[in-house]
């Protein structure tokens, strides 16, 4: 019984540890968003530059293989073709 006290005791202790490992991380993603968007919006990339994550993570909810080559073929694509992008935005978003 004493094992699983002290188990419990140490899990207890590293809860708060866990929590800002987490929390840093959390900024970290944060932060390299606020940068791209700074990015994008300064540099006049196209817009269709935020859309990439979103859809590789609708892709990657249901196949993780997939959805990261996904998140790589749409960076190259949009970093390679911005022209090509910036067309087919236009005509989804109908401007």
């Amino acid at each position: 019984m004493t094992v699983v006290a002290n188990f419990f005791g140490r899990l207890i202790k590293a809860v708060p540890v866990l929590i800002a490992k987490v929390a840093t991380f959390l900024l970290l993603l944060f932060t390299l968003g606020l940068f791209s968007g700074y990015a994008i919006a300064t540099m006049h990339l196209s817009p269709a530059l935020l859309a990439i994550p979103v859809v590789a993570m609708f892709v990657m909810w249901y196949r993780l293989d997939e959805g990261v080559l996904v998140l790589v073929l749409l960076g190259l694509l949009v970093l390679f073709f911005p022209g090509v992008i910036e067309s087919i935005w236009a005509a989804a978003v109908g401007a």
